[in-house]
């Protein structure tokens, strides 16, 4: 799925050349080849200098065509090429992604296919903004939590390790930068899993959120009887705090803070007492909280690294 990109006509394999060579025509490719998506377009340093005469058309493709032999050529290229500007082009070499075990499609344990095989997905290269993402190729909303293997159960066989750079507005994974470089330890009891918004799941006690501009900070709801609530400062410490946001998929937590309430909604749905030991993968293996009205109290806000 990576290499310099030849193509036959007429019995004879020509090279293309890059500067004939767009995204659109990159996905056709790696299409055809069951290659999954394009990650990039690499240098004349890569995979060695061809030998093969160029290909004297150019292509252009739609982006959506299942071969590259189906796409419209222009008679002539505009420009001058050498074997020094052949395309030498890296597909990611996946191409379908599912959510297994849950309730519905909506929720689960993120596998993905690479080749033929499919494995899960290591808990380490995962976040709330790669979620987002899966949730929203999978037409299931967006992703209200990230959670670990004592959801969804362990998976078996291969573990993808590689991690998404996502900035959370792409519509499918494939458009996230890739890096296949992970040095996590990673084992299936750390197989991620993910619940969307369009999931039933996404009412379960114990999720959360946070409700600031970025994926990591703001104001903490956690869903109790499938109502979000505000969490109040009382009684909180930053053991239930790294809870949170290692439930999120947001690293280690940076700190805490109370903060009045804007929102008023909320003004009577709030909840305190939530007693962790650090450990747990989400809220809701903690103690159970109470239910109480939320007066002039102190609001919870948390920053997670």
């Amino acid at each position: 799925c990576s290499g310099r990109l030849e193509i036959l006509h007429d019995r004879t394999w020509g090279s293309v050349c890059d500067a004939a060579f767009d995204q659109q025509d990159a996905e056709v490719v790696c299409r055809e080849l069951d290659c999954g998506a394009p990650v990039q377009v690499l240098g004349e340093d890569a995979f060695g200098k061809g030998d093969a005469q160029m290909w004297t058309q150019e292509i252009q493709c739609r982006g959506d065509e299942s071969y590259i032999s189906v796409c419209p050529t222009s008679s002539s290229l505009k420009h001058t090429c050498t074997n020094d500007n052949d395309v030498r082009l890296s597909c990611s070499g996946y191409t379908e992604l599912k959510l297994v075990n849950g309730s519905d499609s909506c929720s689960g344990r993120v596998e993905r296919q690479y080749f033929s095989k499919w494995g899960t997905v290591c808990d380490a290269c995962w976040d709330m903004r790669a979620a987002s993402v899966l949730c929203r190729q999978l037409n299931c909303g967006i992703a209200v939590s990230v959670v670990g293997s004592d959801w969804f159960g362990e998976g078996s066989g291969e573990i993808w390790a590689d991690v998404f750079d996502c900035d959370g507005n792409e519509t499918k994974l494939s458009e996230c930068s890739v890096s296949s470089w992970s040095r996590a330890e990673c084992s299936h009891g750390r197989d991620v899993g993910v619940v969307c918004s369009n999931s039933s799941l996404a009412v379960h006690d114990g999720l959360v959120r946070l409700s600031g501009e970025r994926q990591c900070e703001g104001e903490l709801e956690v869903s109790i009887h499938q109502v979000w609530r505000r969490v109040l400062l009382d009684s909180w410490s930053l053991t239930e705090s790294s809870v949170v946001c290692r439930q999120l998929g947001c690293g280690s937590v940076l700190n805490f803070s109370g903060s009045s309430s804007s929102s008023p909604e909320h003004s009577h749905e709030c909840v305190t007492g939530f007693q962790c030991s650090g450990s747990e993968a989400h809220l809701g293996n903690c103690s159970s909280p109470q239910t109480l009205n939320c007066s002039s109290t102190q609001q919870l806000s948390i920053t997670c690294l």
